[in-house]
């Protein structure tokens, strides 16, 4: 094993064995005593029955953030309003209920062992899409060539496929992220033990961005699939194959309803 291999295998180690620590601060923290203290959060309020309104400080973004969030506080619900403002809300959400949650979620968590599983990218020889492989979230660059597999009915029988049911939508640019429930877990593929029926995940379909225009190429086949995931519907089911997981959102090659 060469140097620069073994240099960047007792770096990606050391990130590994702290990334903990590399995570940011959570919304709020509960003092001995009980109270609660703004932290990641400037201050909230209530903002109708079962919701409560979030200030964030300055330098996060509150879509970020939301995002970050998502299947982790389910099945309570956050959307960023603004840049600056979050709104939580489920049906009998007390404040010390979701102060309670919220205190125990650091932000920036996953990020911090994401970053230090990057600096093992390099050495994958598995010869699939890796974590440099991406631009920005869900995209792959257009050096890397997909083919996609046959017509719908084949790519519904693929047993790498996730099957779910939505269960909310984010609408963002250049797709949507999209929380489902798990109805039927993948049957095979390097990804199979990471789903399981009746879990709650947040999916996004893949797109691809060209190398030096840096805009999303339409015409991409699996592109063209996902950009219609913006016509989803709550309660819509849909079928997809996982192959890359960005922080808590799973990105499929494509994300079909059924």
């Amino acid at each position: 094993m060469t140097k620069p291999v073994l240099s960047v295998l007792l770096l990606a180690t050391v990130l590994l064995a702290t990334y903990p620590a590399l995570g940011g601060e959570p919304l709020v923290i509960k003092t001995g005593d009980g109270k609660f203290m703004p932290a990641a959060a400037n201050e909230w309020a209530p903002a109708g029955e079962g919701a409560f309104r979030f200030m964030l400080k300055t330098g996060l973004q509150a879509s970020a953030v939301a995002a970050e969030l998502g299947d982790r506080i389910a099945p309570i619900g956050v959307k960023a309003t603004d840049d600056m403002t979050l709104l939580f809300s489920g049906k009998g959400l007390t404040e010390n209920a979701l102060l309670t949650k919220l205190a125990g979620i650091e932000l920036g968590w996953e990020k911090a062992k994401h970053d230090a599983l990057a600096a093992l990218s390099g050495l994958s020889g598995t010869g699939g899409p890796s974590l440099s492989d991406l631009d920005s979230a869900g995209s792959i660059r257009a050096s890397r060539k997909f083919e996609i597999p046959g017509e719908k009915k084949e790519r519904k029988l693929d047993p790498q496929n996730v099957f779910g049911r939505v269960v909310k939508i984010q609408q963002c640019e250049p797709m949507p992220a999209i929380t489902i429930k798990i109805t039927a877990a993948p049957k095979a593929g390097r990804h199979q033990a990471a789903f399981e029926q009746g879990r709650w995940i947040v999916i996004r379909g893949y797109y691809k961005i060209h190398d030096e225009t840096r805009k999303i190429e339409p015409d991409d086949a699996r592109t063209r699939i996902n950009l219609q995931t913006a016509k989803l519907k709550p309660g819509d089911r849909v079928f997809g194959k996982p192959f890359l997981k960005e922080g808590y959102v799973w990105i499929l090659e494509t994300i079909e309803k059924i």
